[in-house]
């Protein structure tokens, strides 16, 4: 069965690979195969790469690669990875936490349905600071331009 995937990925079947190739291979041809779809520009396969390095699964642990393709979904509108990328600035995980920029990322998730995001706003609104306030609603205007 894995072969017939390592056939469809040339294809451009990268939602294939996302969604099954976890249960097809060794967790280090996951994480390779997965990170070539991620650098292709499949956010599911960013999501997935960010995920492994946040938890270490197959590959080694690293909070700042994780940070950065949860990123990089985020900003292609990947609703889940702005939740978790507004957790990670909240918590100051693999980054400086920042409230305003946990504000930003919670608040577009929030803006997509992301019940726990709209939550999470709400949370950091009530820790920053009237000029917090300000920067925040700047950049969240900015972003939904």
């Amino acid at each position: 069965m894995f072969s017939f995937f390592k056939k469809a990925l040339p294809l451009g079947l990268a939602v294939v690979s996302a969604g099954v190739l976890a249960a097809c291979s060794t967790g280090q041809e996951t994480a390779a195969r997965l990170t070539s779809e991620a650098e292709k520009g499949d956010v599911e396969s960013m999501v997935k790469v960010a995920e492994m390095y946040c938890a270490g699964s197959s590959i080694d642990q690293d909070d700042q690669i994780c940070g950065m393709w949860m990123k990089r979904a985020a900003e292609k509108g990947h609703m889940r990875a702005q939740y978790m990328l507004g957790r990670m600035y909240e918590l100051g995980l693999g980054m400086r936490a920042d409230p305003v920029q946990a504000y930003k990322w919670y608040s577009l998730a929030a803006g997509q349905g992301y019940q726990m995001a709209a939550t999470g706003a709400k949370n950091m609104w009530t820790v920053m600071t009237p000029e917090q306030h300000a920067e925040a609603t700047k950049l969240l205007a900015e972003s939904r331009k």
